[in-house]
């Protein structure tokens, strides 16, 4: 009897024990399985966690389950040494050069040139940078459409980059054929289906430039920024309920993994120092007053010496001024480049 019961003992001992092993390795095939991003709580985050910090880019002891700014600003720093889009967020693109970076998989790109080598280095996959679904705008819609367009999907000569009634069809088709949720929108699961598609059949898309990917991002800011155009101005305010000068432009911003500092005196130091005639699309605008030395106010730079800003002058509210007027022009400090 004393025999069976220490070789039950031992059994659960043994069982115990190899739960515990089990459980203390790390489950890297989840890893990608979702877009990851500041704010959010999730176990992967703890995965991806792990693998910056053996790369040398997350500086932490500890590592948790929440995506604070420290692992937003590891996946960003990642991003910069890859030359891919720098937006703090773990996508797709960002989670399969992770991958490939570790020999684990191959990128769709490199699938491509295998299967064709015709197309090597004449084209390039999808990248998830957010979610695409009716009225959106900006040029992963032209690549979204480029994509089902050459699967057969989408009839048209000339793609654009707005999405219609049109691309939302050819879209849900596609889905149907590949037992998606027939949604109609561009979530990550579908641009993931899209990529092996096109990589099993050799298809690759016009090349996108990375000054095309920048630009595509920084209209995006633009499209969210107006989004808000007439939301009143509130001191301190840092959401749709009410925006002062930087509680805007940090919010607009962080919508598109981009995490400022609140104050304006933090986002004038933020990024890369660019002069008014250097400004480009997406550039965030810092301004001083006369009564105090320092910046006092931040706007984003739309174009053509348009910028747009939570401006509490008179009425106040979300507004577009023209930089080169006779009060702007006088209190402009210079640019900053934030991506």
């Amino acid at each position: 009897m004393q025999k069976r019961k220490a070789l039950k003992g031992t059994t659960l001992a043994l069982a115990l024990s190899g739960i515990l092993t089990f459980a203390s390795s790390p489950t890297y095939a989840v890893l990608g399985d979702q877009v990851l991003k500041e704010g959010m709580e999730h176990p992967d985050v703890q995965v991806l966690q792990e693998e910056l910090k053996n790369l040398g880019l997350y500086n932490s002891e500890k590592t948790s389950t929440y995506y604070d700014e420290l692992t937003a600003q590891s996946v960003r720093a990642f991003q910069i040494s890859k030359g891919i889009e720098i937006n703090g967020i773990f996508d797709l693109n960002t989670h399969e050069i992770l991958m490939a970076s570790k020999g684990s998989v191959p990128t769709v790109k490199n699938e491509v040139a295998e299967l064709n080598p015709e197309v090597q280095n004449k084209g390039s996959n999808l990248t998830f940078n957010r979610e695409l679904n009716l009225k959106d705008e900006g040029e992963d819609v032209r690549q979204l459409q480029e994509a089902l367009k050459a699967m057969g999907y989408l009839a048209i000569d000339d793609c654009t980059d707005y999405f219609g009634n049109q691309t939302e069809s050819a879209l849900t088709a596609f889905q149907e054929d590949q037992g998606l949720v027939p949604d109609g929108i561009a979530g990550l699961r579908t641009i993931e289906a899209i990529n092996k598609v096109l990589s099993g059949r050799g298809i690759a898309l016009p090349e996108v430039s990375r000054g095309s990917e920048l630009g595509s991002l920084a209209n995006n800011i633009i499209v969210t920024a107006k989004k808000y155009l007439g939301v009143r101005y509130s001191y301190g305010g840092s959401s749709p309920n009410g925006f002062d000068c930087s509680g805007f432009t940090s919010y607009v911003y962080k919508q598109h993994g981009i995490t400022l500092p609140r104050a304006t005196t933090g986002q004038a130091t933020f990024g890369t120092k660019v002069s008014k005639a250097d400004l480009r699309t997406g550039d965030l605008v810092i301004f001083s007053n006369t009564y105090k030395s320092g910046p006092s106010h931040a706007g984003i730079y739309i174009d053509n010496g348009k910028f747009i800003h939570a401006s509490s002058v008179g009425s106040g509210g979300v507004i577009i001024s023209d930089l080169n007027s006779n009060y702007y022009s006088s209190h402009f400090s210079y640019g900053r480049r934030v991506f």
